[in-house]
Protein backbone atom coordinates (compact mmCIF):
# COMPACT_ATOMS: atom_id res chain seq x y z
CA UNK A 1 0.00 0.00 0.00
CA UNK A 2 1.31 3.44 -1.32
CA UNK A 3 0.70 6.35 1.50
CA UNK A 4 -0.08 9.78 0.85
CA UNK A 5 2.22 12.78 1.79
CA UNK A 6 1.18 13.89 5.29
CA UNK A 7 0.43 17.39 4.08
CA UNK A 8 -1.80 16.37 1.73
CA UNK A 9 -4.84 16.49 3.49
CA UNK A 10 -3.96 19.67 5.31
CA UNK A 11 -3.74 21.41 2.02
CA UNK A 12 -6.52 19.72 0.54
CA UNK A 13 -8.55 20.90 3.54
CA UNK A 14 -8.15 24.42 2.58
CA UNK A 15 -8.73 23.58 -1.12
CA UNK A 16 -12.40 24.47 -0.58
CA UNK A 17 -11.71 27.81 0.54
CA UNK A 18 -9.43 29.27 -2.62
CA UNK A 19 -12.28 29.71 -4.97
CA UNK A 20 -14.01 31.75 -2.09
CA UNK A 21 -11.65 34.03 -0.98
CA UNK A 22 -10.72 34.52 -4.74
CA UNK A 23 -14.13 35.69 -5.03
CA UNK A 24 -14.01 38.12 -1.95
CA UNK A 25 -10.89 39.40 -2.97
CA UNK A 26 -12.01 40.63 -6.64
CA UNK A 27 -14.86 41.69 -5.13
CA UNK A 28 -13.05 44.04 -2.58
CA UNK A 29 -10.40 44.97 -4.86
CA UNK A 30 -7.50 43.03 -3.43
CA UNK A 31 -5.26 41.21 -4.83
CA UNK A 32 -5.76 37.38 -4.94
CA UNK A 33 -3.96 35.26 -2.18
CA UNK A 34 -1.12 33.93 -3.16
CA UNK A 35 -0.69 31.50 -0.05
CA UNK A 36 -2.46 29.29 2.85
CA UNK A 37 -1.12 31.95 5.07
CA UNK A 38 -2.30 34.83 2.58
CA UNK A 39 -5.66 33.39 2.49
CA UNK A 40 -5.87 32.58 6.38
CA UNK A 41 -5.00 36.58 6.99
CA UNK A 42 -7.82 37.65 4.37
CA UNK A 43 -10.63 35.39 5.61
CA UNK A 44 -9.70 37.05 9.44
CA UNK A 45 -9.87 40.47 7.57
CA UNK A 46 -13.13 39.80 6.31
CA UNK A 47 -15.01 38.10 9.32
CA UNK A 48 -14.03 41.63 11.04
CA UNK A 49 -15.08 43.49 8.19
CA UNK A 50 -18.60 41.39 8.32
CA UNK A 51 -18.63 41.89 12.28
CA UNK A 52 -17.99 45.62 12.05
CA UNK A 53 -20.84 45.81 9.29
CA UNK A 54 -23.69 43.81 11.32
CA UNK A 55 -22.70 45.89 14.60
CA UNK A 56 -23.61 49.14 12.03
CA UNK A 57 -26.49 48.14 10.58
CA UNK A 58 -27.90 47.01 14.32
CA UNK A 59 -27.30 50.13 15.20
CA UNK A 60 -28.99 51.58 12.64
CA UNK A 61 -32.08 49.66 13.21
CA UNK A 62 -32.14 50.66 16.95
CA UNK A 63 -31.89 54.40 15.33
CA UNK A 64 -34.71 53.71 13.35
CA UNK A 65 -36.70 52.16 15.76
CA UNK A 66 -36.10 54.77 18.61
CA UNK A 67 -37.52 57.13 15.54
CA UNK A 68 -40.37 55.25 15.36
CA UNK A 69 -41.24 55.50 18.98
CA UNK A 70 -40.48 58.97 18.92
CA UNK A 71 -42.81 59.90 15.81
CA UNK A 72 -45.55 57.40 17.99
CA UNK A 73 -45.23 59.62 21.00
CA UNK A 74 -45.98 63.02 19.31
CA UNK A 75 -48.82 61.53 17.36
CA UNK A 76 -50.15 60.76 20.85
CA UNK A 77 -49.65 64.11 22.45
CA UNK A 78 -51.53 65.79 19.64
CA UNK A 79 -51.55 68.75 17.66
CA UNK A 80 -52.34 70.81 20.90
CA UNK A 81 -48.78 69.82 23.04
CA UNK A 82 -47.40 73.51 22.15
CA UNK A 83 -50.32 74.83 24.37
CA UNK A 84 -48.53 72.70 27.41
CA UNK A 85 -45.29 74.23 26.92
CA UNK A 86 -44.03 77.53 27.79
CA UNK A 87 -43.84 79.48 25.04
CA UNK A 88 -43.55 83.05 23.81
CA UNK A 89 -47.10 84.47 22.97
CA UNK A 90 -45.93 88.14 23.09
CA UNK A 91 -42.89 90.55 23.39
CA UNK A 92 -42.74 93.78 25.67
CA UNK A 93 -39.83 96.46 25.68
CA UNK A 94 -39.48 97.27 29.52
CA UNK A 95 -40.13 100.75 31.25
CA UNK A 96 -36.16 101.20 31.69
CA UNK A 97 -36.02 101.58 27.75
CA UNK A 98 -34.62 104.82 26.98
CA UNK A 99 -32.73 106.91 25.28
CA UNK A 100 -28.89 106.96 26.65
CA UNK A 101 -25.20 108.37 26.36
CA UNK A 102 -22.81 105.80 25.65
CA UNK A 103 -19.70 107.72 24.89
CA UNK A 104 -19.98 110.30 28.05
CA UNK A 105 -20.26 113.45 25.59
CA UNK A 106 -22.83 115.80 25.37
CA UNK A 107 -26.25 114.16 23.79
CA UNK A 108 -27.56 110.41 23.67
CA UNK A 109 -25.96 107.99 20.99
CA UNK A 110 -28.64 105.76 20.83
CA UNK A 111 -30.81 103.36 23.11
CA UNK A 112 -30.54 100.98 25.80
CA UNK A 113 -33.62 98.50 24.79
CA UNK A 114 -34.71 95.82 27.50
CA UNK A 115 -36.71 93.17 25.83
CA UNK A 116 -38.78 90.11 27.53
CA UNK A 117 -40.56 87.20 25.15
CA UNK A 118 -43.63 86.99 27.68
CA UNK A 119 -45.60 83.31 27.81
CA UNK A 120 -49.25 82.89 28.15
CA UNK A 121 -49.42 84.31 31.73
CA UNK A 122 -47.56 87.56 31.13
CA UNK A 123 -43.88 85.53 32.42
CA UNK A 124 -40.98 86.63 30.99
CA UNK A 125 -39.73 83.55 29.23
CA UNK A 126 -35.70 83.21 28.60
CA UNK A 127 -36.80 82.12 24.64
CA UNK A 128 -34.25 80.74 21.97
CA UNK A 129 -34.78 83.58 18.76
CA UNK A 130 -33.62 86.26 16.76
CA UNK A 131 -34.16 90.17 17.50
CA UNK A 132 -34.10 93.12 15.13
CA UNK A 133 -34.48 96.77 16.81
CA UNK A 134 -34.97 99.96 14.40
CA UNK A 135 -34.97 103.05 15.78
CA UNK A 136 -37.08 105.50 14.19
CA UNK A 137 -37.14 109.51 13.70
CA UNK A 138 -41.03 110.12 12.91
CA UNK A 139 -40.63 113.87 12.44
CA UNK A 140 -38.84 113.56 9.57
CA UNK A 141 -41.49 112.59 6.30
CA UNK A 142 -38.92 110.36 4.70
CA UNK A 143 -35.34 108.84 5.66
CA UNK A 144 -36.49 108.19 9.15
CA UNK A 145 -34.80 105.10 9.63
CA UNK A 146 -31.78 106.01 12.50
CA UNK A 147 -30.76 102.59 13.22
CA UNK A 148 -31.18 99.09 12.49
CA UNK A 149 -29.58 96.57 14.62
CA UNK A 150 -29.97 92.54 14.17
CA UNK A 151 -28.84 89.99 17.17
CA UNK A 152 -28.77 86.15 15.38
CA UNK A 153 -30.04 83.78 17.54
CA UNK A 154 -26.71 82.25 18.34
CA UNK A 155 -25.41 85.00 19.89
CA UNK A 156 -28.60 86.33 21.89
CA UNK A 157 -28.19 84.52 24.97
CA UNK A 158 -25.40 86.83 25.77
CA UNK A 159 -27.86 89.42 26.02
CA UNK A 160 -29.78 87.91 28.97
CA UNK A 161 -29.90 89.08 31.96
CA UNK A 162 -31.68 87.77 34.91
CA UNK A 163 -31.99 89.04 38.25
CA UNK A 164 -34.66 89.43 40.77
CA UNK A 165 -37.92 90.31 39.39
CA UNK A 166 -35.94 91.36 36.34
CA UNK A 167 -35.65 89.17 33.38
CA UNK A 168 -34.62 90.32 30.08
CA UNK A 169 -32.46 90.60 27.13
CA UNK A 170 -30.48 93.72 26.69
CA UNK A 171 -29.50 95.40 23.75
CA UNK A 172 -27.28 98.99 23.37
CA UNK A 173 -28.32 100.29 20.04
CA UNK A 174 -26.48 103.37 18.42
CA UNK A 175 -27.64 105.90 15.71
CA UNK A 176 -26.10 104.79 12.47
CA UNK A 177 -27.23 107.46 10.72
CA UNK A 178 -27.22 110.64 12.70
CA UNK A 179 -29.06 111.42 16.00
CA UNK A 180 -32.96 112.53 15.58
CA UNK A 181 -33.95 116.03 14.85
CA UNK A 182 -36.37 115.97 17.72
CA UNK A 183 -36.24 114.77 20.78
CA UNK A 184 -38.29 111.58 20.53
CA UNK A 185 -37.29 108.18 18.99
CA UNK A 186 -39.74 105.11 18.09
CA UNK A 187 -37.80 102.01 18.99
CA UNK A 188 -39.51 99.34 17.16
CA UNK A 189 -38.77 95.33 18.43
CA UNK A 190 -39.27 92.39 16.21
CA UNK A 191 -38.48 88.79 18.22
CA UNK A 192 -38.93 85.90 15.64
CA UNK A 193 -39.37 82.86 18.05
CA UNK A 194 -37.41 79.48 17.02
CA UNK A 195 -39.54 76.62 18.44
CA UNK A 196 -43.00 77.92 17.05
CA UNK A 197 -41.55 80.34 13.71
CA UNK A 198 -43.57 83.05 14.85
CA UNK A 199 -42.98 86.94 14.95
CA UNK A 200 -43.96 89.39 17.51
CA UNK A 201 -43.14 92.92 17.30
CA UNK A 202 -43.84 96.63 19.50
CA UNK A 203 -42.70 99.66 19.99
CA UNK A 204 -41.99 102.43 22.12
CA UNK A 205 -41.32 106.22 21.82
CA UNK A 206 -38.38 107.11 24.31
CA UNK A 207 -37.28 111.18 24.98
CA UNK A 208 -33.53 111.85 23.86
CA UNK A 209 -30.92 114.23 24.74
CA UNK A 210 -29.87 115.91 21.59
CA UNK A 211 -26.06 117.71 21.46
CA UNK A 212 -26.22 121.01 21.67
CA UNK A 213 -25.79 121.87 18.14
CA UNK A 214 -28.99 119.59 17.69
CA UNK A 215 -31.45 121.06 19.69
CA UNK A 216 -34.67 121.74 18.58
CA UNK A 217 -35.51 125.48 18.13
CA UNK A 218 -37.51 126.74 21.51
Amino acid sequence: MTLAPANRSSSASLSWLWPLALAAAAAAGCQPPSSDEDLRVQLQDLRHQNAKLTAEAQKLREALAERDRQVQTLQGLGEARLELLFHVTSIQLGRYTAAADFDGKPGDDGVRVYLSPLDTHNHPLKAAGSVKIQLFDLSRTENNLLAEHFFPVEKISQHWFGAFLSYHYRFDCRWTAGPPKQDEVTVRAVFTDYLTGKQFTTQKVCKVKLPPATQPAG
